[in-house]
């Protein structure tokens, strides 16, 4: 059984397009920046995102929608957990190259 995440949570999912990970907005878009996302610490919040998460994945936007534990640096939403922070921060053997240095690098 997962352990049940408390304090302040946000969305990730990876794009079906090109396997980037995302984080959800509030909105309901999704962002390659881990500062736009938004983040939840009620429950009834955290389901209202993760509904929109799950319609994102039912039209074949994302997959791998999973809430996450999240915290803030320097005043904007991060994951708290290093895995998702790696995934956010980009490949780390290069990072004069992809979307750690902007993340418009390829437009």
């Amino acid at each position: 059984m997962a352990k049940k995440i408390t304090g302040p949570q946000m969305i990730v999912a990876n794009l079906l397009l090109d396997g980037r990970v995302v984080f959800m907005r509030a909105d309901g878009s999704w962002s390659p920046v881990a500062g736009d996302a938004a983040m939840a610490e009620e429950d009834a919040d955290v389901e209202a995102l993760s509904a929109l998460a799950q319609k994102s994945a039912a039209a074949n936007e994302v997959l791998s929608v999973e809430v996450i534990e999240a915290t803030t640096r320097d005043g904007k939403p991060f994951p708290a957990h290093m895995k998702f922070a790696m995934q956010a921060k980009g490949p780390s053997v290069r990072t004069d190259l992809g979307y750690q240095v902007s993340p418009t690098w390829e437009q």
